[in-house]
C-alpha cells in the first residue's frame, strides 16, 4: 500500500499538478512570452504591449522600454503570498483565487536599470486584486548572473534589440530624426541575427 502512496505522490510532483494552476487562466502565447520557470513561478513578458518610453513632445526615447509582465504561481508561492498579507493583516478578499502577478516595468537600457512601476496581483481570470507602486529600482550590474530578475530582463532586452522595429511600431510615438539614422544601421545587424 506505501509504494502505491509514494508512485502516487511521485505523480503528482512531476506532472506539477495542483488546483490552482489547473484552474488558472491560461497564458496566451500569442501575446506573451515565457522565459523561465523556477520552482515557484514562470516568467511571461507581453511582447504586443511592450513599447519605448514617449517624452513630452512625443517623440520615442528608444533608450527606455515599457513592458507589461506576468508571473503565474505554483501553490507554495501562493500560499505564501497569502501567509505573508494575514501576517500584515492586509485585505484578504478574493485572495483564495491568487494565481499570479502582472507587474510593469521600465528599464532604462543605457544605464541598464530596472524599475518596477506597478504590481497587480492576479485571480485565475487576471482580474486585479490589489496594485500597488512601488517604484522599485534595480541595477541589472549589480545583480548575480544566477539572479532570476536578471536573466528575466536581460532576455527582454535581448528580444528588444532583435525586434526593436515592430516595438516602434506598438509605441505612440514620433521617431526621432537622430535615432532614424542609426535605425537603417542597425537593420543588417538584426536580420543577421534573426538568421542565427
Amino acid at each position: 500500500m506505501k509504494r502505491y502512496i509514494v508512485v502516487a505522490l511521485m505523480a503528482f510532483s512531476v506532472f506539477g499538478l495542483n488546483f490552482s494552476t489547473v484552474y488558472a487562466k491560461a497564458v496566451p502565447e500569442t501575446i506573451y512570452k515565457w522565459v523561465q520557470s523556477s520552482p515557484r513561478a514562470n516568467y511571461y513578458f507581453n511582447m504586443q504591449q511592450m513599447c519605448f518610453a514617449v517624452d513630452e513632445k512625443g517623440m520615442i526615447d528608444q533608450t527606455v522600454l515599457i513592458v507589461p509582465t506576468v508571473k503565474t504561481y505554483d501553490d507554495l508561492q501562493i500560499q505564501d503570498v497569502i501567509a505573508k498579507r494575514r501576517w500584515k493583516m492586509m485585505n484578504m478578499d478574493g485572495y483564495d483565487d491568487l494565481s499570479g502577478v502582472a507587474e510593469y516595468v521600465h528599464i532604462d537600457l543605457a544605464k541598464n536599470i530596472v524599475t518596477l512601476i506597478e504590481k497587480d496581483d492576479l485571480d485565475s481570470e487576471w482580474g486585479t486584486l490589489n496594485a500597488t507602486y512601488p517604484n522599485q529600482v534595480n541595477d541589472l550590474s549589480k545583480m548575480s548572473e544566477k539572479n532570476l530578475d536578471r536573466i528575466f530582463y536581460t532576455t527582454i532586452i535581448d528580444y528588444a534589440k532583435v525586434h526593436k522595429d515592430e516595438i516602434i511600431k506598438q509605441t505612440k510615438g514620433m521617431v526621432k530624426p537622430e535615432d532614424m539614422q542609426k535605425n537603417r544601421k542597425s537593420d543588417k545587424v538584426n536580420k543577421d541575427y534573426k538568421n542565427k
